[in-house]
């Protein structure tokens, strides 16, 4: 019968490094099945203001919120819970669309497993409309 103290010494290190290597990565596949979009807030090309709310959207179905800072926007949207009848979370093919203060934000793109940086640009034109007596003042 061979001892424990028999044994190398290197041997019993490699051994519990590869349990805990896989371990690890038994864990890293139990994690990190959330869509984690980052980045910058520009809204007419400025960086947008403090404080505003960045809320992700599937369809009219909200998922995820948060507030601006410093420009910068970060959201944790959750993957859909199956089990559930309620949307709840993302599911693969989803088609993301963010809204800032309730205004389009520029790109909407595909739902994501992981953190990937997501630059969000809102476009607003301003229209300012005639009054009705000064339209018609014109084809006078």
């Amino acid at each position: 019968m061979i001892s424990m103290m028999s044994l190398p010494i290197n041997r019993i290190l490699l051994t519990v490094c590869l349990i805990g290597a896989l371990a690890a990565i038994a864990g890293a596949q139990q994690t990190g099945t959330a869509c984690e979009p980052y980045g910058s807030v520009t809204i007419k090309g400025d960086p947008a203001d403090d404080n505003m709310t960045v809320v992700a959207y599937v369809g009219e179905v909200e998922l995820a919120r948060t507030l601006t800072t410093g420009g910068q926007y970060s959201l944790y949207i959750e993957a859909d819970n199956v089990d559930t009848p309620q949307r709840d979370g993302y599911r693969v093919g989803d088609i993301i669309i963010i809204r800032v203060n309730g205004e389009l934000a520029n790109p909407a793109f595909e739902a994501f497993t992981g953190l990937q940086r997501r630059d969000i640009e809102v476009i607003t034109l301003d229209i300012h409309f005639e009054s009705w007596g000064r339209i018609k003042a014109l084809f006078r």
